[in-house]
């Protein structure tokens, strides 16, 4: 098995073992070291990048002294994790995009609860993610 595989099998234990943070790095690890998978690795660090939002809003509300920085961390979180699905988006094989755009959609609804907790208006981006959440269920249909 090369390094490339070995790192992306690395970061798929530490996803599967709840690990997020430690995955998304090593995902990252491996679109350093190849380029094969790269749709995958970018896919699954989009997706690692939420799960660590959402740690840090629980967080947030977990720690009321301390909601802020872990709101602040939270939008980076996701910042990271549009970002990485939107190119996921781009390069991966067509089999693959419906389950790509049901992840934007989960992505959107995070992004939504993280504005409602900034008192802002998620309205948009439930919009987006109802958008996705469509687009991702119809790409499916016809893979």
């Amino acid at each position: 098995m090369s390094t490339y595989d070995e790192l992306i099998a690395d970061a798929d234990e530490e996803y599967a073992n709840g690990r997020f943070k430690h995955a998304h790095i090593k995902y990252g690890q491996a679109l350093s070291a190849g380029s094969a998978r790269n749709h995958y690795c970018r896919q699954m660090r989009g997706i690692c990048s939420r799960m660590v939002a959402e740690e840090r809003m629980e967080m947030a509300v977990e720690h009321p002294e301390m909601r802020q920085d872990y709101l602040d961390q939270a939008a980076r979180w996701l910042a990271k994790s549009e970002a990485n699905l939107d190119s996921a988006f781009d390069e991966s094989p067509e089999l693959q995009l419906g389950h790509i755009r049901l992840e934007q959609a989960r992505t959107e609804d995070a992004i939504a609860k993280f504005m409602e907790m900034s008192g802002g208006n998620p309205a948009r981006r439930l919009s987006v993610a109802r958008t996705y959440r469509e687009e991702g269920f119809d790409l499916l249909a016809h893979a």
